[in-house]
């Protein structure tokens, strides 16, 4: 059967985007995600070779042969982005950034461990808790939580807000007829919403959970929206994670916080506390990613002078240095 004239144009158009010279968005996410699975494939059969693999090691082992290179070469061969166009000029403003990301998680789950337990809502049972069996010291215990979510920081924000993010953003564009402000918006959702069902297997995980760590997603990228960096969003995520379940006890995500500063039993209303999956799950979480966002909207503005969405991010450098 003979083709019509047009229509392997016609069909070329569904995978190219002939403007730019390269595939379309869709494309792109999908060849990254059949990246990591390769990655991920190589990455199980390393690791199985040299035996169990304790799931603090397993993270940062999975971030670096598996995320970063993944991430690295949809970026160069499919986006035609350079890797520090998803968030990483490291400079100076970068580290202040990242030390202020830092310090906020931090923050913002002191404040939550202080009202529940101000509220009766928590009791503490005991300090420097450790696994049972083992020998070494309450400091080295914390080190590998410490690395765990150091590596799962950088890992959820290089792909969620990293890739994710630019590429629907880009993708709802549709032609010019949205502009970069309403795409990176749609895409912020787009790729919340995402982020929220990745986490709806964990345990003890609820519709409402799922929810609310897709409103965590939209939390996580204003700093990105703001600043064009990564640099808020990772530290952020590193020390929500660690401060929340290794220090305060909360489970994270619905999984044991391990050896932790306080161990503690929850009580009050699970719509409030966030319950077994942890509190982000809970009204008290939303809470304190409101505050976050106003503590970041503060920040930007008295680092950058001006709060602005940056719409040059929906579209690659070297492409817009050549439309000028």
């Amino acid at each position: 059967m003979t083709p019509t004239p047009g229509t392997f144009p016609r069909l070329r158009l569904v995978f190219l985007d002939p403007e730019r010279k390269r595939l379309r968005a869709l494309w792109r996410l999908l060849l990254h995600t059949l990246l990591l699975f390769v990655f991920g494939f190589v990455d199980v059969v390393i690791l199985q070779s040299f035996g169990s693999t304790p799931e603090w090691l397993f993270w940062p082992v999975f971030a670096v042969l598996v995320t970063l290179p993944a991430t690295w070469i949809a970026a160069k061969w499919l986006d035609r982005r350079e890797f520090a166009e998803l968030g990483f000029h490291l400079d100076r403003r970068w580290c202040l950034d990242l030390g202020f990301g830092l310090v906020l998680g931090a923050a913002l789950l002191a404040g939550v461990f202080l009202v529940e337990l101000e509220a009766g809502w928590l009791e503490i049972r005991a300090t420097k808790v450790v696994p049972e069996g083992y020998e070494g010291s309450f400091f080295v215990a914390m080190l590998g939580p410490a690395l765990l979510f150091i590596a799962v920081g950088f890992h959820e924000e290089l792909l969620s807000r990293g890739y994710h993010l630019r590429n629907m953003a880009e993708g709802v564009t549709w032609r010019g007829k949205i502009d970069g402000r309403a795409a990176l918006l749609l895409g912020t959702l787009l790729s919340s919403a995402l982020f929220g069902l990745l986490h709806a297997d964990n345990p003890n995980a609820s519709a409402l959970s799922t929810f609310n760590v897709g409103l965590a997603g939209c939390f996580l990228a204003l700093g990105l929206l703001l600043t064009g960096e990564l640099a808020i969003p990772i530290g952020i995520h590193i020390t929500w994670n660690f401060f929340q379940g290794n220090v305060f006890g909360f489970p994270v995500s619905g999984t044991n916080a391990g050896p932790r500063l306080y161990a503690i039993e929850q009580a009050g209303d699970p719509l409030i506390t966030g319950g077994q999956f942890g509190p982000e799950a809970g009204l008290i979480g939303v809470a304190a990613m409101l505050t976050g966002c106003a503590a970041i909207l503060v920040w930007v503005k008295l680092t950058r002078g001006e709060l602005r969405i940056m719409r040059e991010l929906v579209r690659p450098q070297a492409e817009r240095r050549a439309q000028r």
